[in-house]
């Protein structure tokens, strides 16, 4: 497992990160795209606006969470819970000079899965 992926994943959920334009900038690629779990395709302007929006941290934690390497780029999967859904979501980040966040999935699942804290 790769914490400081895991550790900028979490820093996404929490409100001194998402409040901060420069930070969110630094780590979001400028060719972001994400599908949310309502289906909405969504890109680095639109989840920067969405997120400086927040007034406090979002309570979410992270279960199942994994990590492949294959060179700089980096896959992740955990699933988060929401409103009794359990979300599974997939990102892609590469590292340069450093780690950017290149897309992300969430989709809602419906099998039974045992879930395990990070």
């Amino acid at each position: 497992m790769n914490n400081k992926i895991l550790n900028l994943e979490k820093s996404l959920f929490k409100l001194e990160y998402m409040n901060n334009k420069d930070y969110l900038d630094s780590i979001i690629s400028d060719d972001y795209l994400e599908i949310g779990k309502s289906g909405k395709i969504i890109n680095k302007e639109d989840v920067i606006k969405e997120l400086l929006t927040l007034k406090e941290d979002r309570k979410i934690d992270i279960y199942n969470f994994t990590c492949t390497q294959e060179d700089n780029i980096f896959i992740v999967h955990y699933i988060t819970l929401s409103n009794d859904n359990k979300i599974y979501r997939t990102s892609i980040w590469k590292k340069e000079n450093n780690y950017k966040i290149l897309f992300h999935q969430a989709s809602i699942i419906k099998d039974e899965i045992e879930l395990i804290k990070y």
